[in-house]
């Protein structure tokens, strides 16, 4: 490990285990509360995970600004602290409490990442963040592998799911200790406005912005594919464990392109774009054929998602400064969840008709932000 700083980045790194140990579990049983225990429907799944996730757009780019200005280790605790509200949904009694609980959770946890993201920017040197940024989503996603499989033995031995989900605000504790812990985050802007964004290279940053959008559309809830599978096999673990599979995929390769010599924004559009495009093409179509096809993309769609985490904030930090790190990653968070917001309320309405119909829609708007950053990285 090349890492000068290794123990902040560690920290960092383990604050999101922690945080995705507790939190992702909330996040797998979310469709499963949501559309099989309290008995909505798709389209109300689909504006659900809209509003979860589309309006975090706001969280993540005030979370940005808010990092800049007031100090980004100050908002990330913050941001963390108060992710513990998704596990408070176990106590939801009927699918608008279960909303409120998961969407004020998710919120926060929107707020906290792109001042958390900034904070790795900080201790690491330009050189390092494609292996940093690899490590952080590498040992994240791990915690989150654990989480799911935590959920597919509570659900597998047929214990009370709800009765679960109070307990996973335990390591979200824990997360919130060791990232108050990490010796970086002060770094602010004391001035009455946010930091300035300085972009060495307008053409690539914006077009990573909005091709980060378009990959939005793309990025549905995998509350989705989870559906799919249970739907599918008749089984609700069994669609736990494809978001296990999906997980795994994502974890592995976080680190293995963060180690890797590849071309930054081709490996963005070919092994992230790209590849998600392909993979929601083979959700729409091949799924039928049963689960080993399920898992199969589900794996490969862990992978699209990983190289879309490790290069989108690596190459946007070596376009910014380092005073606007936080507010930089926040016009990604905010690109990214736009298009996650109306693709989910598209994908919900779309799977209501046909599980086909949604994942073609996918289909074509990853297709169109690998387009995107074709065009942008010409000569």
């Amino acid at each position: 490990m090349t890492i000068k700083n290794r123990s902040e980045v560690f920290k960092i790194a383990f604050s999101a285990f922690f945080a995705d140990l507790g939190y992702q579990s909330a996040v797998a049983s979310f469709p499963i509360v949501f559309v099989l225990i309290f008995g909505a429907p798709f389209y109300m799944y689909g504006i659900a995970e809209a509003l979860n996730y589309g309006l975090g757009t706001l969280m993540s780019y005030i979370g940005g600004i808010a990092g800049d200005k007031y100090g980004r280790k100050r908002i990330v605790i913050l941001g963390n602290s108060l992710i513990i509200l998704v596990s408070l949904m176990g106590f939801a009694r009927d699918y608008i409490q279960a909303l409120l609980f998961f969407m004020l959770g998710w919120w926060f946890r929107n707020f906290r990442s792109p001042p958390r993201r900034a904070m790795m920017a900080e201790v690491t040197s330009p050189d390092e963040r494609a292996e940093a940024f690899g490590i952080l989503h590498s040992i994240d996603i791990a915690g989150a592998l654990l989480s799911i499989t935590i959920l597919t033995l509570v659900l597998y031995f047929r214990l009370s799911l709800l009765s679960y989900l109070p307990f996973t605000a335990l390591p979200l504790v824990i997360s919130t200790i060791l990232v108050s812990i990490v010796k970086a985050g002060h770094l602010q802007n004391n001035g009455s406005s946010k930091a300035k964004v300085t972009v060495t290279n307008k053409r690539v940053f914006w077009g990573i912005i909005i091709s980060t959008f378009f990959f939005g559309y793309s990025q549905y809830s995998f509350g989705f594919p989870i559906l799919t599978t249970t739907e599918i096999t008749g089984k609700e673990y069994l669609g736990i464990i494809s978001y296990g599979i999906f997980l795994a995929g994502s974890s592995l390769f976080g680190y293995l392109f963060g180690i890797s010599k590849f071309r930054e924004l081709r490996a963005l559009a070919f092994l992230g774009y790209l590849l998600s495009a392909f993979v929601s093409l083979g959700f729409a179509f091949i799924s039928g054929y049963g689960i080993t096809s399920l898992y199969t993309l589900s794996f490969l769609m862990g992978i699209a998602v990983a190289s879309a985490e490790t290069f989108e904030p690596t190459v946007i930090s070596k376009l910014t400064n380092e005073q606007a790190y936080g507010s930089a990653m926040g016009y990604l968070s905010a690109g990214r969840s736009v298009g996650i917001f109306l693709g989910n309320t598209i994908m919900g309405f779309l799977y209501q008709l046909s599980y086909s119909y949604a994942y073609v829609f996918a289909f074509f708007t990853s297709l169109i932000a690998f387009l995107i950053i074709l065009v942008v990285t010409r000569k």
